[in-house]
C-alpha cells in the first residue's frame, strides 16, 4: 500500500509521478492509472494472481491516491510555476521549496525534477535549513 514509508513510499512516489506526467503532459485532469488495473490484472493473471483476486481493492486504492495528489498537484504546480519566474541566477530559493513542501505537500523531489526540467536547481542548504527550524517547533 502507499505511504510516508519503506516500500510504501516507493510505490507513492511512483504513482505521483506518473500522475504529474499525465497531469501535464497528456492535459488530463482526472484520475487515469486506477482505470488500467483491471487491464493489467487481466493480462498478468498467471503472473500475478493476488492482484487479480484484489483487483476492486487496489483500483480503490490507486484512485484514492490519484485523486489526493491531483489536489495537491494543482495548488503546487500554480505556486511552483511563480517561484520559475522569480528564481534568482537559476536557483529556487530553499525557503520557499519548503514551503511548497510543507504548505502544499509538494513532494521535493517533484519540485527538484520540475526545477531541472526549467534548468534551475534548489537551494538543498536553505530547503535543510527550513525543514529543521520545522522540526524544532
Amino acid at each position: 500500500l502507499p505511504s510516508n514509508t519503506g516500500a510504501g513510499y516507493v510505490i507513492r512516489r511512483i504513482l505521483r509521478r506518473a500522475v504529474r506526467y499525465y497531469y501535464s503532459y497528456l492535459d488530463y485532469k482526472q484520475p487515469l492509472l486506477h482505470q488500467l488495473v483491471f487491464v493489467l490484472a487481466a493480462q498478468f493473471e498467471n503472473v500475478f494472481p493476488e492482484l487479480k483476486a484484489q483487483e476492486g481493492f487496489v483500483a480503490k486504492v490507486v484512485k484514492e491516491e490519484e485523486e489526493a495528489f491531483l489536489r495537491t498537484l494543482e495548488k503546487g504546480l500554480k505556486r511552483i510555476d511563480d517561484m520559475i519566474a522569480s528564481a534568482n541566477g537559476g536557483v529556487i530559493e530553499g525557503k520557499a521549496a519548503f514551503e511548497l513542501f510543507d504548505t502544499y505537500g509538494f513532494p521535493i523531489d517533484l519540485t527538484r525534477l520540475i526545477a531541472s526540467e526549467n534548468k534551475l536547481s534548489i537551494d538543498e542548504n536553505g530547503f535543510e535549513v527550513a525543514l529543521n527550524e520545522q522540526k524544532e517547533r
